[in-house]
């Protein structure tokens, strides 16, 4: 995916969940919170540590969504 792919994804999906496929290989099912011209913030992967975390949108290999909606 391009990162304008990406980033028109995520902000579509703004407030879900979404499965992250980051490009060290690390795969996360995180909160989408807001996106900018260069990332993105979302949630940990572990809800009962609510923590936040800016991405960039070059960090990301793939974007897969959790539900239908």
């Amino acid at each position: 995916m391009t990162a304008e792919e990406i980033a028109d994804l995520l902000r579509a999906k703004t407030g879900r969940r979404l499965r992250v496929i980051f490009s060290d290989g690390v795969v996360e099912s995180v909160l989408i919170g807001s996106v900018d011209a260069e990332g993105f913030v979302h949630s940990g992967p572990d809800e009962e540590l609510p923590e936040w975390f800016w991405t960039r949108l070059e960090d990301v290999t793939l974007i897969e969504t959790e539900d239908s909606n």
